[in-house]
């Protein structure tokens, strides 16, 4: 159940942050990143660095709805919102990194995230770091080009 509500209060995020309008803003790099969450959730995941438990949702629907909630609606906003200079970006990453890891440790202190093999929240954050700055260079690199294109 907690994942159903993480879910809706992203989506009610989204709704007051997105900028709807310009809903293309982004819409690549949402896709890029839903397709690379999907990916690493069936490779990681069964790997066993990490691991979703929700006795309301089985198997792998605690991915499906980070995936289909806050993982997009948080890439929009993230682009969408992206600060032109260097510093700026660079808080901006670490400001993303500490919300998605502040969602994992409300995961982790209610027991529907375990961790395996040596993986812990620090390691999450540093990997949220590091998917935030590949999202923000695709943005830069391929969907700005993509727009170009359309013009």
């Amino acid at each position: 159940m907690v994942f159903l509500k993480w879910w809706l209060v992203w989506w009610v995020i989204g709704l007051v942050l997105i900028n709807w309008s310009q809903w293309q803003k982004g819409y690549a790099t949402v896709l890029a990143g839903i397709v690379g969450s999907f990916f690493l959730d069936m490779t990681i995941d069964y790997q066993g660095f990490w691991k979703y438990h929700d006795p309301i949702l089985p198997g792998m629907w605690p991915n499906i709805t980070l995936n289909l909630g806050l993982y997009p609606i948080g890439t929009w906003i993230f682009v969408q919102k992206l600060p032109h200079r260097f510093w700026q970006r660079a808080v901006w990453v670490v400001l993303g990194a500490s919300i998605l890891i502040a969602v994992e440790f409300h995961l982790f202190s209610t027991g529907h995230i375990r961790y395996d093999h040596g993986w812990n929240i620090g390691y999450s954050w540093v990997a949220n770091v590091v998917l935030l700055v590949l999202l923000m260079l695709h943005y830069r690199w391929v969907e700005k080009r993509l727009c170009r294109v359309r013009k």
